[in-house]
């Protein structure tokens, strides 16, 4: 009981497990359209083809890739792991315009909590506390 009571004030192994899923989730949203939330609209025609000739071959929501890489390796100053709390999103300003979409921009989720994603943390905050491995 003492070890069960020493982990369950330490979680930091089962938010690890939790920035991995959640970097690997976030990077296949972006590879995959928006696919982990259903798909995001494509570009309109017009600033496809702005973005096509400025940016050629670059994918929906990709120009400089900050964004796309702020989401899928979560190490920026805004993500922290701690004992008890864990925090996981991104710093980029114009983030919120694709999450939310603007009066000339449909909106395009980027931040999102994968499915089945609270029922497995909580499988690994059980796992965690009982003492099994969690990887």
């Amino acid at each position: 009981m003492d070890q069960m009571i020493r982990r369950s004030q330490d979680f930091r192994p089962v938010f690890g497990w939790a920035k991995g899923y959640l970097k690997r989730a976030n990077a296949l949203n972006f590879t995959t359209s928006g696919l982990m939330v259903g798909g995001w609209d494509p570009l309109d025609a017009r600033y496809a083809a702005w973005k096509g000739v400025r940016y050629p071959g670059k994918p929906i929501l990709q120009q400089s890739g900050a964004l796309f890489k702020s989401l899928s390796d979560l190490n920026g100053p805004e993500n922290h792991i701690g004992f008890t709390r864990a925090e996981f999103g991104t710093s980029v300003e114009y983030a919120k315009f694709h999450q939310y979409g603007t009066s000339k921009m449909a909106k395009r989720q980027v931040v999102f909590e994968p499915p089945f994603f609270a029922k497995m943390l909580g499988m690994k905050t059980r796992e965690h506390v009982v003492g099994n491995d969690i990887s």
